[in-house]
């Protein structure tokens, strides 16, 4: 193919990669029998398993340690991602921990009751509702389902179960045992801060004991300075005794007020200590030794308020869930109803059935045009002959039997444009060629050959597919003549005794040579010279000799036979494989043989192809005057320019459809 047409792209791609929609409608058997199999396995699901109810609660989350009572650096804080702390707390949700947690709530609301448990007892509760109820560890994991807003704090808590109370127990449950576990996570993590503090002060009291040794060593000497020490001691032990006291009292008590009035106190006694040693004192090493248990006695101060303050944090702030909503009973199943079973395995199965056609279509490249070929072959399309059945037509000859049909000027079509091929390259004899079986070839080559011969052309058409002889019966029947090409090869019968004529008018016939009676092997049989012989000499006594053999790619001496004759049509069917016309195009070019073009057969019926009957009644004669036009109107080919030939009289039975 020298050069492209603008739109053979298209067509090129159109042969590279078929369309989905193309590929499903070519395999549409196999997408019924997909689409039907998932309805089946979507029905019988739906049988199989029961209803189920699910029950949903909700909350609202915000980390309890981002509140500026707990945000002091002593517990670790995600307050900077509010979406990594929500994605914590799904996580927390689905963990074993939680579900152990909830299966013994469950448990113990069940033995208890609400008399028992007393405030513990939840508000939500029937007692009549949680008798006999029983969710395992592996039952919260295996039927909850938590999930979370992208753009909110909100977690849903989801429980299916076979009923709707145990739905609203379960999930009802599981929020439960979530601000438990919750709440002993926060506890835990405080009580070590805590206990991290209480160590932090043990170690400033040894190291205020150290200080103050020091400090005296250094005072002993001066009584002055001693009396201030000793007051000094004196005061420290008051402060660490009232520090002591006030770490026992509730930090909301007057005892405790009372208590931080003393410290205030001696506080500022320290302070005026601390200033009357600066006045008086130069001594560097003593001053640096003030400084130090002066810093130590007010990082103790701070780290027993600090302790203090993350207790009442924790009571304060609670599991960090800020606003619940509890789940209700639920009042339908969750499951589908046949007609959302139905639309789904529907859907389904046309997505399962598009992916493999279209995979099987990609594998199977097919034609689905009636131009595509002609890219491949690099020959013209002769005719487009449309599916008989389409049409109603049960004969295989509808030249013959349904004359004014579609079909039958389809092929009227061809005999007119394989004349018009054939004398333009000089061609007396073709071949009628396949790639393999069912492609229409046979009936092709016989009416063709019928509409040649009704346009005045005198015809023989050879049928050489030895191994078949399906033309002989398309047009005799049952009825084999005495004889055929064999007895004419060896010489037995001369070939105007072994034809037999065939009429297909009242006034002209066509001539039919079929294999003969002689026991020969085919391949053998049509590689002799006499054979050779044969086929260059029977073209000179008939217009158009027109051969029927075996597919080209299925039987080897059909490329014998492509060597004697002038041209070949090709026989391409609709929805025939692409890199079957490839080799059989390969095949061609390597045999020397040319396609003067190609007869597409099997095609849809379009709509204009029935819409010339009027017209076609005075092409066939029926009008009155016109037997003998042709049926395109074309006047470059042989048709046009011979005289037409009587092809009437003599044997021979009349046109069959075997």
């Amino acid at each position: 193919m020298d050069t492209l047409r603008p739109r053979e792209f298209d067509e090129i791609a159109a042969l590279e990669q078929p369309s989905i929609v193309a590929s499903m409608w070519r395999y549409r058997w196999l997408v019924a029998l997909i689409v039907a199999g998932f309805i089946a396995l979507g029905l019988a699901f739906q049988a199989a398993v029961p209803a189920a109810f699910q029950a949903t609660a909700e909350m609202v989350v915000e980390d309890p340690r981002s509140s500026q009572l707990l945000n002091r650096g002593d517990l670790p804080s995600s307050a900077g991602n509010p979406q990594r702390y929500v994605a914590d707390q799904v996580e927390i949700l689905k963990s074993p921990r939680v579900a152990i947690q909830a299966e013994g709530l469950i448990g113990l609301w069940a033995s208890s009751g609400p008399a028992v448990l007393g405030d513990e007892w939840p508000e939500w509760l029937d007692l009549a509702d949680i008798q006999g109820v029983t969710i395992s560890q592996d039952g919260f994991l295996g039927r909850n389902s938590i999930s979370s807003s992208r753009d909110s704090n909100q977690i849903e808590v989801s429980f299916t179960a076979d009923t709707p109370k145990v739905a609203r127990i379960g999930a009802n449950a599981i929020v439960e045992a979530y601000q438990d576990v919750r709440f002993e996570q926060l506890e835990d993590t405080a009580f070590k801060a805590v206990e991290q503090i209480d160590r932090r002060e043990v170690e400033l009291r040894e190291s205020l004991d150290d200080i103050q040794g020091a400090i005296d060593r250094i005072l002993v000497e001066d009584e002055v300075r001693l009396g201030l020490a000793l007051e000094f001691e004196d005061d420290l032990r008051s402060f660490l005794t009232l520090q002591l006291l006030l770490d026992g009292l509730d930090p909301t008590s007057d005892a405790a007020t009372e208590v931080r009035t003393q410290l205030d106190d001696l506080l500022q006694d320290f302070q005026t200590t601390a200033v009357i040693d600066t006045i008086e004192a130069g001594d560097a090493e003593l001053q640096a030794l003030i400084a130090e248990q002066q810093a130590g006695i007010n990082e103790l101060a701070a780290l027993s308020g600090r302790a203090n303050s993350i207790l009442i944090d924790l009571e304060l702030t609670g599991t960090g869930v800020t606003n619940l909503s509890l789940a209700p009973t639920p009042k339908t199943t969750t499951g589908s109803g046949p007609t959302r079973i139905l639309a789904a395995a529907i859907v389904l199965g046309l997505a399962v059935a598009a992916a493999l056609t279209y995979f099987l279509a990609s594998r199977r490249r097919a034609f689905g045009s009636r131009t595509l070929p002609e890219l491949v072959l690099n020959a013209p399309l002769l005719a487009e002959v449309p599916d008989f059945t389409l049409e109603g037509i049960k004969s295989p000859l509808p030249v013959t039997q349904a004359p004014t049909s579609a079909s039958a000027e389809a092929f009227r079509f061809a005999a007119a444009a394989v004349d018009i091929r054939a004398s333009a390259a000089g061609a007396k004899s073709l071949m009628m060629v396949s790639a393999t079986l069912a492609s229409g070839k046979t009936t092709t080559a016989a009416n063709t050959a019928i509409a040649a011969a009704r346009e005045g052309l005198r015809v023989l058409v050879i049928d050489a597919d030895f191994g078949n002889q399906e033309l002989t019966s398309l047009f005799l029947g049952e009825e084999q003549p005495a004889a055929g090409i064999t007895e004419v090869v060896a010489g037995v019968v001369p070939l105007d005794e072994a034809v037999r004529q065939v009429v297909v008018t009242d006034d002209r016939s066509l001539y039919l040579l079929w294999r003969g009676r002689q026991p020969v092997e085919a391949a053998n049989f049509f590689r002799t010279e006499e054979t050779q012989r044969f086929f260059s000499e029977v073209k000179e006594q008939f217009d158009l000799v027109i051969i029927d053999g075996p597919p080209l790619l299925q039987v080897a001496y059909a490329s014998t036979l492509v060597r004697y004759v002038d041209a070949v049509v090709a026989i391409v069917a609709h929805n025939s494989r692409v890199s079957e016309l490839e080799e059989v195009a390969d095949r061609l070019h390597f045999i020397e043989t040319p396609a003067i073009g190609y007869i597409y057969t099997k095609a849809p019926l379009r709509a204009e192809m029935t819409a010339s009957e009027g017209s076609m009644k005075d092409i066939l004669g029926l009008g009155g005057e016109s037997a003998g036009r042709t049926t395109s109107g074309v006047s470059s080919g042989r048709l046009g320019r011979r005289s037409r030939r009587n092809n009437g009289g003599g044997g021979g039975g009349e046109a069959s459809s075997g």
